[in-house]
């Protein structure tokens, strides 16, 4: 028998329009091992980031080359990227999605840095297409985590 699937969405944002979440797909962060890095490597950047998410959040869909944008080749991925160029050229990479009782998500799933970046943007297709393989199946389990204050 196939063992089902734990998913753990950890809010990062809250805003009534969009609520940022890491995911968490058996045991692997990706986003959240990204943002602690970051946080402890480069508290500017964090920073930066951290505003863009804000940013982002507070409307229903938003995208601006300079913060937010769609990556990729226009094949409908549905993939975005929240950048951070000056001095340091930071990518966030998320996607839209609703789970039941947390409408309005933006799903992060990885981050890096410019040079790495179609690397980057290929991880995130393949962790969003798992997520969505995995919400398909009856045996997988969602939980919730509240930020960290």
């Amino acid at each position: 028998m196939k063992r089902g699937i734990d998913i753990v969405i950890r809010s990062i944002h809250l805003e009534p329009k969009q609520e940022v979440v890491t995911l968490e797909i058996d045991k692997k962060d990706p986003a959240t091992k990204f943002f602690k890095q970051l946080k402890k490597q480069d508290r500017n950047a964090y920073d930066s980031l951290e505003t863009r998410i804000k940013t982002v959040s507070d409307y229903e869909r938003y995208e601006n080359k300079e913060t937010f944008r769609h990556v990729g080749d226009g094949d409908g991925d549905g993939v975005y990227e929240f950048k951070r160029n000056n001095p340091k050229l930071i990518r966030l990479y998320a996607f839209y999605d609703e789970v039941e009782g947390f409408e309005k998500l933006i799903l992060c799933t990885n981050g890096g840095g410019k040079k790495q970046q179609d690397q980057d943007i290929l991880k995130a297709k393949a962790i969003k297409k798992k997520y969505l393989e995995a919400k398909l199946e009856t045996s997988t389990r969602f939980f919730y985590e509240e930020p960290k204050t």
